[in-house]
This record gives structure tokens, sequence and C-alpha cells, in this order.
């Protein structure tokens, strides 16, 4: 016991210094600050991409569908350039950086940094092919690059300062103006050693270095992401906020749904079988709800009929706590089991029925804290609902013997009592 003990302390405090690091903080939070944004493009593009005649009739003589496809063009196709924003935002905020515009000199490096083309008749213009998830890796390493930079000159005091009596807006200006010099002059410095390179721009060299191979490890592994839930299961069992991991995969997931919800509002095959939307769904979507369905069909203790109780409607919602703390499932060695394994079974599974073709591929609509069958639907599959309903069947096949022996012990308990 001693020794599980260390290692849990042990598992802590790295997931403590992990989770406290305040760079991956401000990543986490700032994609997270631009879901609404991330829901309503994919709402766009499921609405625009969905495959009924009557409906795709009604958006091409209306005229909807070119209102539609410019939502997705403002939300979805501009992501990159959001999370650019948000991330730079988050973390000046964290490192106490009173200027408010560090996220508008992020997306000015970031405009600066694209990749132009030219046409005959048009002239130079800029596209949409990095500024939506495609330019998300580099986004990142923009905002932070930025922030770390205005930081080092704020703290240098390299300001200007203006005489007392100044009002407070003025001065804050006037004080950012010598950093957003600082940050376009790397920024035109950038451009130019790239223009001198085989790729021609920090993002063609960026995505094809570092976000492809980012993207296959997670879109493309099974292995890869079956790992991660196990650790994500492990740490909830433990007592340790899963979070640290969602930090570093959940923009990868995000920017897989993004070209998934692309594809599926242009009417072309979606892409990527695994994205935010299909871990989610797959998984907490399906098994939440079959751990308090099994507790309260089952079990027959008083405390775990109440713990059931109290679990379902949160349980279909996508809300752990209740079972966590109350059943409960942290350190329990009964029901850390089926904890684990119910996760990693529904995302094989509903891996190799999307990969396979006997369920649809998700449309990347994300679907976080919709009950499961919703979560299909919006996704734009029938089958995907019938496929999650199936899932549940089996998490609460999974979870039955383990309820009932927590349960054997609960009433002994109660007895003795």
């Amino acid at each position: 016991m001693e020794n599980k003990g260390n290692f849990t302390d042990r598992l802590a405090v790295l997931s403590d210094k992990i989770s406290g690091n305040l760079y991956l903080q401000g990543i986490s939070q700032g994609v997270m600050l631009m879901l609404p944004v991330i829901i309503i493009g994919a709402f766009a593009s499921l609405f625009s991409g969905l495959p009924v005649a009557f409906w795709q009739n009604f958006i091409q003589s209306t005229g909807l569908a070119g209102a539609l496809n410019m939502i997705i063009n403002a939300t979805t196709n501009m992501l990159g350039v959001y999370f650019t924003y948000g991330i730079a935002k988050t973390l000046a905020e964290k490192l106490e950086l009173k200027s408010k515009v560090i996220g508008i000199f992020a997306i000015m490096v970031y405009m600066a940094l694209l990749p132009s083309y030219s046409a005959e008749g048009i002239g130079a213009y800029l596209a949409f092919d990095y500024t939506g998830t495609k330019g998300m890796i580099i986004g990142i390493i923009i905002a932070v690059l930025t922030v770390k930079i205005v930081k080092a000159v704020t703290d240098k005091n390299i300001t200007i300062r203006m005489p007392e009596g100044t009002p407070d807006y003025v001065s804050r200006s006037f004080a950012a103006l010598i950093p957003g010099f600082i940050v376009v002059v790397i920024a035109i410095i950038i451009r130019m050693i790239f223009a001198l390179t085989p790729f021609g721009s920090a993002f063609d060299c960026l995505y094809g270095i570092l976000q492809i191979p980012l993207q296959a490890l997670l879109g493309g592994s099974v292995i890869s992401n079956v790992i991660i839930q196990i650790l994500t299961q492990l740490c909830w069992g433990l007592g340790i906020h899963p979070g640290f991991l969602s930090s570093i995969t959940a923009p990868i997931l995000f920017g897989l749904d993004g070209a998934n919800q692309a594809a599926f509002a242009a009417g072309q095959e979606i892409p990527n079988t695994i994205g935010m939307a299909m871990s989610y769904s797959s998984t907490i979507a399906c098994f939440y709800p079959a751990i308090a369905v099994c507790v309260l069909l089952f079990a027959k203790s008083k405390e775990l009929k109440t713990v059931g109780k109290i679990a379902i409607a949160p349980a279909f919602f996508g809300i752990s706590e209740p079972m966590i703390f109350g059943l409960p499932i942290m350190l329990n060695p009964i029901m850390i089991i089926p904890w684990i394994i119910c996760p990693v079974v529904n995302f094989i599974l509903a891996y190799a029925a999307c990969s396979i073709g006997i369920v649809a591929k998700y449309a990347g609509v994300i679907v976080f804290n919709f009950p499961m069958v919703a979560t299909g639907l919006l996704n734009g599959s029938v089958s995907i609902a019938l496929m999650e309903i199936v899932l549940f069947v089996i998490d609460v096949l999974i979870f039955i013997p383990f309820v009932k022996a927590l349960d054997k012990k609960k009433l002994e308990n109660e007895k003795e009592a």
C-alpha cells in the first residue's frame, strides 16, 4: 500500500507540475476560449453538408448555401487565426502583461507570415489555406513567441512613457508601440529568411515538418489514442485530473475535426476517422451513462442506489464527478478496471466500424455535454447514433459484474451497520 501511495503521490506531483505550466495552460485555455466559434462553425458545416436531397435543394434555391459557406469561412476556416489570438491573450494574462493588444500583435505576425498568391487579373491575394486548422501549429508557436518577446521588452522597460496626467488608455497604447515594432521587425526577418528556402514560407515549412506528423500520430494511430485513453482513465482513477493530457492532444483533435467539417460541408469524403467529436461521443457519451444505468438496475444497496439516482442525469451530459467520488471509482480496485476497459473497447470498436464503412465517419461537430444518440445525429448520421446505443449496451454488460461485486461489499457493510 505504501508503494501504491508513493506512486500515486509522485504521479500527482508530476501532473501538478505539467498542469501548472503557464505555457501549457495558455495553449489549452486559449484554444478552449474559441469553443463557441468551433461549435458555430461545426453547426454551419453540418447544415451546409447535410446529405438530404430536399434540404440541399432548399439551401441552394434560397441562397442559404452561400451564406452558410461564408459562416464556415468565418469560423472553421479561420480557426488558426482565432487560436493564435486566444492563446496569446490567455498567456499574456497569465504572465501578468497589461497590454490588451498582444493578441492583435500575434495575429499581425500570423498574417505577415502567410504565403501570398497572385493571379492574372486579380493580383496578390491571401487564401484560406493556412488560416484554418492547417495553420494551427504555427499559430501556437507565433502566439507563444509573440508573448515572450513582448514580455522581454516590457521587463527591460523599453517603452515610451507619457507625461503624467495622460489618460491610461493613451499611455497603454504608446507603451505597446515599441514592443509592436520589435515584433513586426522580427516577423519581416522571418518571412525573408523562409522566402529564401525551398519551402517559400514558414507555414509551408512547419506544416510539413510538424503538423502533418502530429496529425498522423493522433489522427491515424489507434495505438496512440488508446494509450491516451488509458492514461486519462488511470489519472481519474488515481484522483488526478487529466487536463494536462488534453491540453496537449486537444488542439490536434480539434484540427482533425475542422478538416472533417470542411469536407462534410463541401459534400466531399470525410478525411479523418479520429477527431475530438469521435473520441468524445464514442467514449464519454456512452460509458458514463452506462455506469449510472448499471448501478440503478443492478445495485441493491441503499448507498449505490442513491449514488445512481444522483449520477444518472449528469452522466448523460458528460459529467462524471458523482460517480468518481460517489461510488467511488477513485482508488477503487474493483471499479477502476471497467473504468479503463470501457473507453478503450469503445474507441477501438468505433474506429473499426467507421474505418470499415459500417458506420459513417463523424462530421466533426463538437458534441461536448450532449447526450449519446444526439451526438451521433449531430455528426450527420443515424448509423453513428445506432453505434452509440450498441456501445452503451456493451458498456453496461462490462460493468455488471463489477457493480455487483461492489454492491455485495456495500450490502455487507450495511448489514453490519
